[in-house]
Formats: C-alpha cells, structure tokens, sequence
C-alpha cells in the first residue's frame, strides 16, 4: 500500500463531499432549465468522488506504485499558483480576452516553451476557443474589462 495514495485519496474524497455539499448553495435563476446551474458542480463532485474512491482501493489492494514520486520542482509550482491567483485579482477588470491569453501564455512560458510564435499562438488560440464555446455557444457571461460587452 501506498501512503502517498491512501492520504491522497481519503483527501479528494473529503474535498469531493463538500464541493458537492456546496453545490446546494448555488441560487436557481428564472431560466426554464431543468438540471439548473448546480447541475455541473454535482457532476463534478460525483466524478471527483469516483476517482478518488478508486484511487483508495488501489491504495488498499496494494496495486499502486511503490516507487517514490518524482521530485516537486516547487518552483514551477509557486509560479504556477501566483498566476493563478494574480489572473483571478486581475480578471474582473482586466477581462476575459485581455487577462486569459496572458495567465495562458506565461504558464507555458513557465513549463518550459520558449518558442514565441507558438506560444503565443496557442495562448490567442485556446483563448479564442474558449470564447467561442463560453461566451457565444453556452452564452456563459465572461468579465469583458476594457473591451466592453
């Protein structure tokens, strides 16, 4: 048995039963909808829960890998976290189209690619997607920022 999986696992566990015990906060709006905007949380809760089930039973059985993990670079780690969090403060009045194609670019950055030409074109790129599928196909509000509605 491994530790690491078993502490791991019973951690995902616990963390997948109060994301879906918070999912019963989300307000229901006037929209027809059927499932309504918990909908996704619960099922990502479910999944997560799932996954982590079988994490410790693997734990258990003795089937994970005894091996040590890989060491933690905690550089690209603490980077990666301030980014994120910098990208959530900046967010609201940054926008979408500003802010997202900058976390995107300095993560890959971060992870080790340096060739500018692709590099910025997959961060405008997956930006451009997500603004598709988000903001035009699922109608999802994204903080637009400067750029206006």
């Amino acid at each position: 048995m491994r530790r690491a999986d078993l502490v791991g696992g019973l951690a995902l566990l616990v963390f997948a039963g109060l994301y879906f015990q918070q999912s019963f906060s989300i307000r229901t709006g006037f929209a027809p909808d059927r499932l309504g905007p918990a909908a996704y949380p619960r099922l990502l809760a479910v999944a997560l829960g799932l996954m982590a089930a079988a994490l410790l039973v693997r734990a258990v059985r003795g089937r994970s890998d005894p091996s040590p993990p890989p060491p933690m670079r905690a550089g690209i780690f603490g980077g990666a976290v301030a980014l994120i969090v910098g990208y959530a403060l900046a967010l609201p009045s940054a926008g979408f189209l500003l802010a997202t194609p900058v976390l995107l670019g300095a993560m890959i950055w971060l992870l080790g690619l340096r060739d500018w030409p692709r590099l910025l074109g997959t961060a405008l790129g997956m930006t451009a997607v997500l603004y598709v599928v988000f903001a035009r196909a699922l109608n999802v509000l994204l903080p637009m920022g400067p750029l206006g509605p």
